[in-house]
Formats: C-alpha cells, sequence, structure tokens
C-alpha cells in the first residue's frame, strides 16, 4: 500500500483517515555525514523502509491505511564531516513536542515516531514528543529505544549476540566473523550493520565504493567514561556501565584522526544480511505496536537519560 501523507490531503479527509485509528508514521531524522558510501539521508532512507515493512505487518491486519507525516529532517548531534547539520537538544525538541502537539489536534489515535539517529540527545527530544502525546491521551511509541536497548544487551552478555550469527555466515573466516559478532555492539555507524540496512532497504543510496574502504581503526575508549563504567559495574548498575562502556567507545570513536564517519567493516555489508538484520527489527517493533498501540504498556525509555542533566540539557554540548 503506498503511503498517504496526512498534510497533503484535504482537512476533512485527514481528519476523516485519522478517526480510523491507524497510526501516523512521524519520522525524526538528521542530514547527517555517513561515511563517504552513504547518503546524508541514511536515517530518514531507513526509517521509511522499516515504517513500510512495519506497515506490511500490521496494516492489513487491523484494517489500517498507511498514515505518514514528512520527516522532521533535525538531529542533535549528527555525526561530523561535510554535510551534516546539527540542531541544538531544545530546538529539536521544541519542533518534535510542536508537530505531536498538531497531529494530536487534528485527530490522530497513535503515533509512530521514527528515526534510525542513535545520538541520546536526539532521542530524548523524541521522547518529549511521546510524553506530550500522552498527555493528550493518544498512543505513541518510539521503537528505535528498543533497538538501542538491545544494542547495550549485546554489549554486557556478549553470548547473547548470537542471535545475529546468521546475519554474519557470508563470512568466511572464523576468526573475523567471531569478531565482528563480539563487536556488533560498537558497530553504531555507517558500518556493516548499518550500511547491510541501507542495501536491503535503500540499496540505490550505497555507494559500491564501501567494498573498498579498510576497517574502521581499533577505537581506544575515552578513558573517565571507561573508569565509570567499572565503578558502575562493581557497585551493581549493570545498565548504566553498558550506557558509559557504549559512551566511552563513542566518544573514543570521534577522537580518530584521521576520522573515518564509519565504525566496524562497512566492507563486510550485504542486503541479505541487511534483510535478517530488518527481520529481527521488525519483530521488536511489530511486539511494541501490540503493547503500546494497541495494549497498555509503554514507549520503551531513552537510553542515557542521564545526558540530559550532564549537558545541562544540551548546552554543554559542541
Amino acid at each position: 500500500m503506498e503511503p498517504l501523507s496526512i498534510l497533503d490531503r484535504p482537512h476533512v479527509e485527514a481528519r476523516a483517515l485519522l478517526a480510523s485509528g491507524a497510526p501516523v508514521h512521524l519520522f525524526v531524522n538528521p542530514v547527517e555525514y555517513h561515511g563517504p558510501h552513504l547518503s546524508l539521508h541514511n536515517d530518514r532512507l531507513v526509517s521509511e523502509g522499516l515504517a513500510r515493512a512495519l506497515h506490511q505487518r500490521i496494516g492489513e491486519k487491523n484494517g489500517w491505511p498507511f498514515l505518514v507525516a514528512p520527516d522532521l529532517e533535525l538531529g542533535v548531534e549528527p555525526t561530523r564531516g561535510a554535510g551534516s547539520r546539527h540542531a541544538p537538544f531544545e530546538v529539536a525538541r521544541a519542533a518534535v513536542r510542536e508537530a505531536c502537539r498538531a497531529i494530536a489536534e487534528l485527530g490522530a489515535q497513535r503515533v509512530i515516531l521514527h528515526t534510525f539517529h542513535g545520538a541520546p540527545l536526539h532521542n530524548l527530544a523524541i521522547q518529549a514528543g511521546v510524553e506530550l502525546l500522552r498527555e493528550a491521551r493518544v498512543r505513541a511509541l518510539a521503537p528505535f529505544n528498543g533497538v538501542l536497548r538491545e544494542l547495550l544487551e549485546v554489549g554486557s552478555a556478549r553470548d547473547t549476540g548470537a542471535r545475529y550469527a546468521d546475519a554474519l555466515s557470508h563470512i568466511e573466516d572464523p576468526v573475523e566473523r567471531a569478531e565482528m559478532l563480539r563487536d556488533l555492539h560498537l558497530d553504531f555507524h555507517a558500518g556493516f550493520f548499518e550500511t547491510s540496512m541501507a542495501l536491503h532497504l535503500a540499496p540505490s543510496s550505497v555507494s559500491g565504493s564501501h567494498v573498498a574502504l579498510p576497517p574502521c581503526p581499533p577505537i581506544t575508549p575515552h578513558v573517565l567514561a571507561a573508569n565509570a563504567s567499572k565503578i558502575a559495574r562493581v557497585v551493581g548498575r549493570d545498565v548504566l556501565a553498558s550506557e558509559l562502556t557504549f559512551a566511552a567507545f563513542g566518544l573514543g570513536w570521534q577522537q580518530l584522526d584521521p576520522f573515518p564517519g564509519y565504525t566496524g567493516r562497512p566492507h563486510r555489508a550485504t542486503a541479505a544480511s541487511g534483510a535478517i538484520f530488518t527481520r529481527h527489527i521488525l519483530e521488536g517493533y511489530e511486539r511494541l505496536v501490540d503493547e503500546v498501540l494497541l495494549g497498555d504498556g509503554r514507549s520503551p525509555d531513552p537510553i542515557m537519560a542521564w545526558v540530559a542533566a550532564l549537558t545541562a540539557g544540551g548546552r554543554l554540548t559542541p
């Protein structure tokens, strides 16, 4: 089914479509550098691909038309690189809240807020929209938080990464395959994981040059964050410890010089691997739709919520 943009329909028709109870798919993604091989709109393209595939699973089953709202095209803390557009946290938060307020006023009963950008402040800005919709008695879901939480789980209990082993079955060298599976939770930007997703969901946006890219150089974790992670682990704060480890590698990656703009091994990416990752993600998305949009569950909270306080509401970020 082709998407119907509720902002492009006559007002009376848009309200009638929303009265069906169908969720509005609202997209919030940055214009962001994703290495030399992916597009600046990669997060939007992957988000839209996931939304289309999700609707195929839930639309006909529930009798819902495929309702979308255009991408807000903004993101907090995008990766540095030519073409990235930077939106302050408060600006992004206000824009998301205003978009959600207007959609609720129009008559939306359910909203799915899509992104594929993992910066903590970005997802906290989206969470502000989720909370506004809840206050307006609109069921709201930000499913990408579930993906990020699963990344943390893979990092904190390495054996759980085995659930993705089928996505790496084409790697012939068993040592390399084991290394990639072990470090999958650190492949957070334009690497094997994200490039595979793009090859599956938006293949025309991927340059064939990705097969010639060298692996991302080894990352030295940020010392303060890494030490804080060890302390958190000792005192039994395992989730916080995983978040701090994730932050330590993210900060360390940003210090690479020259900066590659990608993690992991994008040259190993394949559309087949992307299809497997997509299937795993959609299983989680569909479960959340049942729990949150059709049940009494709550949308998963963003990871690393403490970043808001640490950065004084985003004012202390570069």
